[in-house]
């Protein structure tokens, strides 16, 4: 079994573009949704510029889930190293990812395969750094209808022959749009406008910001994440939102 060191994914100093991967093996473990998802992230020949790390207990995964990652050159680490200790990976995960975003640059891209939503918080660091974060899963990327679901025998079987054509990487989150700035401000205003304080709440945001057909990209940053690194808004501790310029003003 291959072990990855201490500090699985960490940055070198190499010019360029650094792109990090960690895959939480622990939460979708079977060998079909991890080679379609490998397919999606088209890594290409890793370097020092591109890691991949897959993070779970190896003693309950599958030989075949952690030969098809050694084959692309992950790094396996084992997250349950003291007895008793059932998993650790979600720790590990966060772990890395923390002392990877230690060193990263603007531009850099940041990627957690996992369908835990706790991960976004490591997007909200990754937004403050200006670093390019994405939690992508396997159930999302099918879900939202990115990357064609793995076949059951029968299926195969049934269809035998039939393939499914992967989208291009520039086109993997066209059908997801989250709302661009001057839209994102617009309605802030236009809900000010009907308030008695000219503040708006993050809940009736959010619909709006739905009902026009915006949706948040997997792994993008979330909603109040975004609004508190625009200058032009104002967003309060109890999480109502205002406009601070003067056209946002009441």
């Amino acid at each position: 079994m291959l072990v990855a060191p201490e500090e699985p994914v960490v940055a070198a100093a190499d010019p360029g573009p650094w792109r990090a991967v960690i895959f939480d093996v622990e939460n979708s473990s079977r060998a079909e949704h991890v080679s379609r998802m490998l397919e999606h992230l088209e890594l290409g020949a890793l370097d020092r510029n591109t890691r991949l790390s897959a993070v779970g207990n190896w003693g309950v995964i599958g030989h075949e889930t952690a030969r098809l990652l050694a084959r692309y050159g992950a790094e396996l680490v084992h997250s349950a190293p003291a007895f008793g200790v059932k998993d650790w990976s979600d720790l590990r995960i966060a772990v890395a990812a923390g002392m990877w975003l230690a060193r990263a640059r603007p531009g850099d891209v940041l990627e957690v395969i996992t369908d835990d939503q706790a991960f976004d918080a490591v997007g909200d660091v990754a937004a403050s750094r200006g670093v390019i974060f994405h939690r992508l899963s396997y159930r999302g990327l099918v879900g939202a209808k990115m990357i064609a679901p793995v076949e059951s025998a029968s299926g195969r079987r049934g269809r035998r022959g039939r393939r499914h054509r992967r989208p291009a990487s520039h086109r993997r989150y066209a059908s997801v749009h989250a709302a661009p700035h001057d839209e994102l401000l617009a309605v802030i205003r236009e809900l000010a406008a009907r308030s008695t304080d000219g503040t708006v709440t993050l809940d009736a945001l959010s619909n709006t910001l739905q009902a026009r057909g915006f949706r948040r990209p997997p792994g993008s940053p979330r909603l109040i994440t975004r609004l508190r690194l625009l200058k032009d808004v104002d967003v309060s501790a109890n999480g109502t939102v205002r406009l601070l310029t003067p056209a946002g003003r009441s």
